[in-house]
């Protein structure tokens, strides 16, 4: 008989419980929702302030036991997997608490944490205790951005010459997930430059980033008052390659001989050679960290990918606060607290 994990939630805001809810979600976007539909796993306890959401989850998911206080769930339920879906100001103090409780795997919302030295005692926690870590960056297992490596990785595009990304909603709460895709796609990064675009709680800073392999990335902001983007170029010596809606769909352009010009190449729109398809990167990150559990293995986006995206992100405010300084990468330390939505 396979072995059924104790599952226990903090925190039920929407990416925890209620993207679900949102009828045009074709997919399982949540924690509950996926840990409901994976064989494996047994939500048994959930934590919120709010006790309306607390009741309402509950009785969706049939879950046993309900609490307001997560170090009175942590002590009084043996817990195998744990899901941080609070505000990232909370995430140590909930992770260590966690660790003491004998928690065995750690599934954290982004960003990691506050700052970095937070982010390195996380890191610490789980390594003395060997507590697998894996932060929330989805777009690493959904249904479109690992194929897209994969064409990358394999010769495909060409050698990739330039890179430009285009985002919204502040530097900590977008750039988590920006940063975190473009080290996944492109490797690790040697400096950065960057300027403020806006001085909001989480402002919006344009930027720089030079990856250890030469590569160039420009890294643009806008309004998200206007729209929403998550978009990514990437231009590569056979053609091109657009993600875009937000990383839910994919333009692919070929180098072909120009019908204007006999002495050059344009790039040509053709179908797609990516065949993908929606997939619930919810359900694949749950099954991937139980796969980690069971056979000793890291976690493709573990907490020092996190700790490396939040980096990036002080980076950016380090570099933006001294009007565009060259901040060489890895940063060891910062006095930068994120705020992030």
């Amino acid at each position: 008989m396979e072995k059924e994990y104790k599952i226990g939630i903090i925190g039920l805001g929407r990416v925890a419980n209620e993207f679900d809810n949102d009828p045009k979600r074709k997919v399982i976007w949540s924690h509950t929702g996926a840990y409901s539909n994976n064989q494996k796993c047994k939500l048994t306890a959930i934590c919120d302030l709010d006790q309306e959401k607390l009741n309402n989850c509950a009785e969706k998911y049939n879950v046993p036991k309900t609490y307001t206080d997560y170090n009175e769930m942590l002590q009084k339920e043996d817990l195998d997997i744990l899901s941080i879906c609070t505000w990232n100001s909370t995430h140590y103090p909930i992770l260590k608490a966690a660790v003491e409780n004998g928690v065995k795997a750690i599934y954290c919302e982004k960003p990691i944490a506050n700052n970095l030295k937070e982010a390195d005692e996380m890191i610490k926690l789980c390594k003395e205790n060997n507590v697998k870590l894996m932060i929330n960056h989805w777009r690493r297992f959904d249904g479109l951005h690992p194929k897209v490596k994969k064409y990358i990785d394999s010769g495909n595009l060409g050698n990739v010459q330039q890179v430009n990304f285009y985002y919204t909603a502040g530097i900590a709460n977008s750039g988590s997930h920006m940063f975190d895709l473009l080290r996944y796609l492109f490797g690790d990064v040697s400096w950065i430059e960057a300027h403020y675009k806006t001085q909001d709680e989480d402002p919006n800073i344009d930027g720089l980033i030079k990856f250890k392999n030469n590569l160039l990335c420009t890294i643009q902001s806008l309004d998200v008052d206007s729209y929403t983007r998550f978009n990514l170029i990437i231009f590569g010596t056979k053609g091109k390659i657009e993600i875009t809606r937000n990383g839910f769909d994919l333009d692919m352009y070929e180098a072909k001989q120009s019908d204007k010009f006999s002495e050059y190449k344009e790039l040509y729109k053709i179908p797609s050679t990516i065949n993908f398809k929606e997939e619930s990167h919810m359900e694949h990150g749950i099954a991937h960290l139980i796969d980690c559990l069971e056979n000793n293995k890291t976690p493709i986006s573990s907490g020092k990918d996190g700790r490396e995206s939040l980096s990036l992100i002080c980076a950016f405010h380090e570099s933006a606060k001294e009007d565009g300084k060259r901040i060489q990468i890895p940063l060891k330390e910062s006095n930068i607290e994120i705020k992030s939505k």
